[in-house]
C-alpha cells in the first residue's frame, strides 16, 4: 500500500472519533434540556454563590454545627436515673427513666467516653479533652468532684472502670489502650499502656478482660487483665474481619466471653458489578476462650436483609437464652435475634419499625431500651409493645440549623439516597457511612473495578474547599458529586436515581425540621450539597489549648516548606492558587480550631505509588487530620506516617514517595532519604494538620 494512502487512512482513523463526538455534542446542544440539565445549572449557580460568600479560613467545624449530638447513654447503678453525654453540646446530662432531662453539667470538650463505677461515680472524657472529669451524687443531683490530667493521651474515644480505682481509656491518635490508677492524693497515675491497633473507638471490661474495637484494623482485640486489674503480659487475642466492626457487646459465658458484634460484611468489596457489592450490615457472635486463647465464630446474620443498616447500637443477653437486639444508624428498623438452643442454628427474628441515627443503647432494669441518637438529636425510649418515645435534647443553637443541611445529613448517614436497594448476593443495602465512619474512612483498600487499580477510602469532610474531588479528581464540584452519588448508590436498585421522596417514605424527617412535603430530585441533591458544604473537619486534638509550635514542630514546618509544600500547598482552597498562605502565617492557621489549610492542590502527580488511579497519577490529596486516615497512599501500602516518611526519596528526577522502577532499572534508585532527625521533626508537624 502506498505510503500516502497509509497516512490518509491513519488521519481518517484519528478524525472519525472526533467527528462523531462533534456531531453528538451538536445534537445534544440542539436537543431540549432535560429536567436534570436545568436542575444541574441551578445547583451550579447555587454552589457558586455559596463559594463566593464563604470565608474558607473560618468555616465552622462540624462539632460546632451538628446539634446537641446525644452520643452515649448508661443507667446509674442502684438508681432510677440515667446519664448521657452530648457530644455537640459538651455536656453530661441526668435523665429520668422516661428520658426527660433533669440536669445538665459541663463536660470535657467533645465528650465521647462515659463510664460509671458500681457506686455510681461518673467519669467523662473526650476527643478534644486533656483530662478525665469525675462526678459524684448528692442525693439525686450530680456534682463535679475533680479533674485528672491525662498527659500526652489525646483523641480519647472510650473509657471503662476497673477494680481498685483503675480507669482504662482508648485513644484514637496513636492507637493505645492506657491504664490509669487513682493516686492516694486524688490524681491519676499512668500504670501501663499497650498499642492495640489503629482507630480504637470502643472499649468494654468483662470477666478479667478488656475488649477493644479497632475500627481501622477491622478487629476486636481482647486484652487479659491480671487479678489486680492491670494489663496482663499475654499477647492479645484478635478477631479480624475484612471490613470494619462498628459496635459490640460482651457478656461472660460459655467458658469465657460471648461477644456480639455489628459490622460490614466480612467479604472484600466488589466494584466489578457496576455498583458497591458485598457491603451489607451483619451481626456476628463469637465465643472467646481466654485460657486457650481461641475465638470461635458461632453465628453470622445479615441484618441488612432485615432492614437494619450500619448497626452501631446493640445489646446482648445470655440468660435465659442468647438474645441480641440491634438497631441501625442508617435505617428505621429494630431487630431482635433470639437463639433457642445452638448458636449455629438460625435465630428467631422479630423486627419493629423504629428510628434511624442510634449510636448507643443501654438496657434499663425494667427491660426497656434507651438510645442516644445524634442524627435526630434525641434520646429514644423503646418499651415492650409500645411505639418509640422520642425526647429531644435541647440545643441553644437549634433555631440556627438549616433543615436542608439536616436532610442532607440524613441522606449521607441513612439509606435515603438509595431507598430501593436490595440485599441479594452481592447486592447490598448500605449508606455512605458503610465506607466512611463518621465521615472519615474505614481502613480498607478497595478494588476500584478498573484493571488492577486499588484505592483507599478518603474522608468526605472538608470537600467544600478541596475540589476537584477524589483521587481521580473527575468530580469538578459538589454538584457533580451529588449527581454521581445518587447514581452510583442505587445503581442496581432498578429505581431511577432521579426520584422524589414522599413524606410517607421517611416520616422521621419531620423532627429534622423538614415539613414542606415531598422532596423533589433537585431538592434532594441540594440538601446533600448543603450538608457537604457544612461537613468540615473536627478540630485536631493535638492543638487543643495551644497557640504556638514547639521547637521540633517548627523545625518540621520548615522542612515541610522546603521539601513537601511544592505539592501539598498551604492553600485555603484546593483549586485557587491565590489562596496559598506564606510561611509566616502557617502557625496562626494550623493552631486555630478550624485547621483550615487544605495542604493539597488541584493537580495530578506521579510519585511512584502505583498503579496510578489516573493516567497522569493521582490528585494531590489533602493532608488534614492524618491520624484519622490510615492507611496511606492511594494504594494503601503505607500503614503509618513513619512508613510514609521512611520511603520518601529525593532524586535528580524530583521527589518520589516510592522510588520509581523502570525497564532499564528494575531496582529503585537509592536517592536521598530523610534522616532520623528530619523524620521526627516532620512527624511532629504532620501531627498538627
Amino acid at each position: 500500500m502506498p505510503r500516502t494512502v497509509k497516512i490518509l487512512l491513519a488521519c481518517a482513523a484519528l478524525l472519525v472519533p472526533v467527528l462523531i463526538y462533534s456531531v453528538r455534542r451538536h445534537r445534544q446542544a440542539q436537543a431540549a434540556p432535560t429536567d436534570e440539565d436545568v436542575a444541574a445549572e441551578r445547583l451550579e449557580l447555587f454552589e457558586a454563590a455559596r463559594r463566593q460568600a464563604a470565608d474558607f479560613s473560618k468555616l465552622a467545624t462540624w462539632d460546632r454545627v451538628s446539634g446537641a449530638d446525644p452520643y452515649v447513654i448508661k443507667p446509674v447503678p442502684h438508681s432510677k436515673l440515667v446519664v448521657g453525654i452530648l457530644r455537640g453540646a459538651n455536656a453530661v446530662v441526668v435523665l429520668d427513666r422516661s428520658l426527660r432531662e433533669l440536669e445538665r453539667l459541663p463536660a470535657p470538650a467533645s465528650p465521647s467516653a462515659l463510664a460509671l463505677a458500681e457506686d455510681g461515680t461518673v467519669f467523662v472524657t473526650g476527643e478534644l479533652a486533656t483530662h478525665v472529669a469525675r462526678y459524684e451524687w448528692r442525693g439525686e443531683s450530680l456534682v463535679p468532684s475533680g479533674e485528672f490530667e491525662v498527659g500526652d493521651v489525646r483523641a480519647i474515644r472510650d473509657i471503662a472502670v476497673g477494680p481498685r480505682g483503675m480507669l482504662y481509656v482508648v485513644e484514637e491518635h496513636t492507637g493505645r489502650l492506657v491504664l490509669f490508677e487513682f493516686a492516694k492524693r486524688g490524681g491519676l497515675l499512668r500504670r501501663g499502656q499497650l498499642k492495640v491497633g489503629n482507630g480504637p473507638i470502643r472499649l468494654e471490661r468483662a470477666e478479667g478482660a478488656l475488649v477493644v474495637d479497632c475500627l481501622l484494623d477491622h478487629a476486636l482485640v481482647i486484652v487479659k487483665l491480671d487479678a489486680n486489674g492491670a494489663l496482663a503480659q499475654d499477647e492479645p487475642i484478635r478477631i479480624a474481619h475484612d471490613g470494619p466492626i462498628w459496635s459490640f457487646a460482651v457478656k461472660p459465658g460459655r467458658g469465657g466471653l460471648l461477644i456480639a458484634a455489628g459490622g460490614v460484611e466480612d467479604h472484600p468489596l466488589d466494584r466489578t458489578i457496576g455498583a458497591f457489592g458485598y457491603i451489607d450490615s451483619f451481626v456476628y457472635l463469637y465465643a472467646v476462650d481466654l485460657d486457650r486463647r481461641v475465638a470461635r465464630r458461632e453465628a453470622t446474620i445479615n441484618v441488612s436483609e432485615l432492614g437494619v443498616v450500619t448497626p452501631k447500637a446493640l445489646t446482648l443477653r445470655t440468660q435465659p437464652r442468647v438474645e441480641v437486639t440491634v438497631s441501625g444508624y442508617g435505617s428505621d428498623q429494630l431487630a431482635r435475634l433470639q437463639w433457642q438452643d445452638e448458636l449455629s442454628q438460625p435465630p428467631d427474628v422479630t423486627t419493629t419499625v423504629f428510628l434511624p441515627g442510634t449510636a448507643s443503647v443501654t438496657e434499663l432494669p425494667e427491660g426497656a431500651l434507651a438510645f442516644a441518637d445524634p442524627l435526630l438529636d434525641a434520646w429514644i425510649l423503646q418499651a415492650a409493645e409500645q411505639p418509640p418515645r422520642v425526647m429531644r435534647a435541647p440545643d441553644a443553637a437549634e433555631h440556627e440549623r438549616d433543615p436542608l443541611v439536616r436532610v442532607g445529613e440524613a441522606l449521607f448517614f441513612t439509606t435515603l439516597m438509595a431507598p430501593s436497594n436490595r440485599s441479594e448476593g452481592p447486592l447490598s443495602r448500605f449508606t455512605c457511612e458503610t465506607c466512611h465512619w463518621e465521615g472519615y474512612v474505614d481502613g480498607r483498600t478497595h478494588h476500584t473495578g478498573r484493571g488492577d487499580v486499588h484505592a483507599v477510602t478518603k474522608p468526605l469532610l472538608g470537600l467544600f474547599n478541596n475540589r476537584p474531588h477524589f483521587s481521580r479528581a473527575l468530580d469538578p464540584d459538589l454538584t457533580t458529586v451529588a449527581f454521581n452519588e445518587f447514581r452510583v448508590a442505587g445503581a442496581k436498585s432498578e429505581r431511577d436515581p432521579w426520584f422524589s421522596l414522599a413524606p410517607s417514605e421517611a416520616p422521621w424527617l419531620s423532627p429534622l425540621g423538614w415539613r414542606d412535603g415531598t422532596l423533589s430530585p433537585e431538592m434532594l441533591r441540594k440538601s446533600l450539597m448543603s450538608f457537604l458544604m457544612r461537613f468540615n473537619h473536627r478540630p485536631n486534638p493535638m492543638i487543643v489549648g495551644r497557640t504556638r509550635w514547639s521547637e521540633q514542630e517548627r523545625a518540621g514546618a520548615e522542612l515541610f516548606r522546603d521539601r513537601c509544600e511544592t505539592c501539598h500547598e498551604a492553600r485555603l482552597s484546593g483549586d485557587v492558587p491565590a489562596s496559598r498562605l506564606p510561611f509566616e502565617r502557617w502557625e496562626e492557621y494550623v493552631m486555630a480550631s478550624e485547621g483550615a489549610i487544605v495542604w493539597g492542590k488541584a493537580e495530578y502527580k506521579q510519585t511512584g505509588i502505583v498503579p496510578y488511579v489516573h493516567e497522569r497519577g493521582a490528585r494531590v490529596p489533602s493532608l488534614r487530620r492524618l491520624y484519622k486516615k490510615r492507611p496511606y497512599f492511594t494504594n494503601g501500602s503505607a500503614p503509618d506516617i513513619d512508613d510514609v516518611l521512611a520511603r520518601a526519596r529525593f532524586l535528580p528526577s524530583g521527589f518520589w514517595h516510592e522510588a520509581p522502577q523502570t525497564e532499564r532499572s528494575p531496582v529503585p534508585e537509592a536517592g536521598t532519604a530523610l534522616d532520623d532527625r528530619s523524620r521526627s521533626a516532620l512527624r511532629s508537624f504532620l501531627d498538627l494538620l
